[in-house]
Formats: C-alpha cells, sequence, structure tokens
C-alpha cells in the first residue's frame, strides 16, 4: 500500500520533470533528422552515390556531407532568428508581431497557450526580468505559511504607508498569473535566489 501511496504521489512530480526535457528532446532530434537528410534534396547528379563510384567511400562521403550541410544550415538558422529578433525590436517588426498576436488570440485553443507561453517568456527575459527587483519569502496565504514573491519594486501612493512593497505572487501550475499584494517589508524574508532561478 505504500509503494502504490509513494507511486502515486511522485508520479506527476516526475512527469511534470520529465515532460519538458521529452519535448526538448524530441525537437532537438527532429531539427538534428532535418539537417542530416538535407543533402538528398540535391539533384542525382550531385549525390555521392552519382560522384564516387566506389561503392565503400560513398557513404563515407555522404557522412561528411550531412555534417556540412548540417554545420552550415545550423549557422543559416542561428543568424535568420538573430535577424528576426532585430526586426522585432524595430517599428515594422513591432506592428506585425502585433498583428500576429490579434490573429492568435481569435484562435479558441491555440490563444490560452501562446498567450501563457509569451507572458512566461517575457518574464524570464532579461528586459522582462527586470520588472523583479529581488525575489523573498513573505507569509501567504496565511501566517505560517511562506509563499515565493518576486518585488516589483516600493509601494506608492496617497493612502499607502511607508516601506511597503509591492509583489507579486505566482499561481500554480501557470506561474503567468498570480496575485499582487502591498505588505510592510519588515514582514519579507530575503531569498537570496535570482530572479531567473526562483
Amino acid at each position: 500500500m505504500k509503494r502504490i501511496q509513494f507511486i502515486r504521489s511522485h508520479f506527476f512530480a516526475g512527469l511534470m520533470v520529465l515532460t519538458p526535457l521529452a519535448v526538448i528532446g524530441w525537437i532537438l532530434m527532429s531539427a538534428l533528422s532535418i539537417l542530416w537528410g538535407c543533402y538528398k534534396l540535391f539533384p542525382d547528379s550531385w549525390q555521392p552515390d552519382g560522384l564516387i563510384a566506389d561503392q565503400l567511400v560513398s557513404p563515407f562521403v555522404a557522412t561528411l556531407i550531412s555534417i556540412a550541410i548540417s554545420i552550415s544550415l545550423a549557422f543559416v538558422l542561428t543568424i535568420g532568428v538573430a535577424l528576426l529578433g532585430w526586426a522585432s525590436k524595430q517599428f515594422i517588426g513591432k506592428k506585425a508581431l502585433e498583428f500576429l498576436g490579434v490573429v492568435i488570440q481569435k484562435i479558441p485553443v491555440i490563444r490560452s497557450v501562446y498567450s501563457s507561453l509569451d507572458q512566461l517568456l517575457r518574464t524570464l527575459a532579461v528586459g522582462g526580468g527586470q520588472q523583479f527587483s529581488r525575489v523573498v519569502y513573505i507569509e501567504y496565504p496565511r501566517k505560517g505559511i511562506w509563499a515565493l514573491a518576486f518585488v516589483t519594486g516600493p509601494a506608492q501612493g496617497p493612502a499607502v504607508p511607508s516601506r511597503h512593497l509591492n509583489v507579486y505572487v505566482p499561481t500554480t501550475p501557470n506561474p503567468t498569473s498570480g496575485f499582487h499584494l502591498i505588505i510592510p517589508e519588515a514582514d519579507v524574508r530575503e531569498s537570496h535566489l535570482k530572479v531567473e532561478d526562483a
């Protein structure tokens, strides 16, 4: 009975660790297999079998060609992604991304996935991560229970007492949604974590 309870209590935790790793592995393997087979798109006269009559040398040459093409395409892809990032920061690129976001928001299932990933990536990005100045622990939702919170800055306003902080408490399993709280600075405990690590 204890074994079944152990498996049941830890299965989903293991699944949450395995799923992102499996998705990343699948994406990398798919990309590598596409890059590896690119030489087959060349005309028959350019294929290693057509260039080299010796059947013992031909597979070796095909492997070398695959490696060279894979490295070249990976380099071109890296440059292309960097250019896409540069274009997205320009005026026309920003407008195009805004238009694409509006179109995606009209597609029922995809819009929730897109908006969650977009918010999460903006939060974790170098620019987006700067909206959180530090990571602290607060007693939430009641005394004796501690929650991780991100400090967004000092709380200011005519009705806000001095030495209070604006904090963001993310929810589980979607950390892009959460609560904004204003709490006294004396009630926070430093976590000594980086924003990215938290």
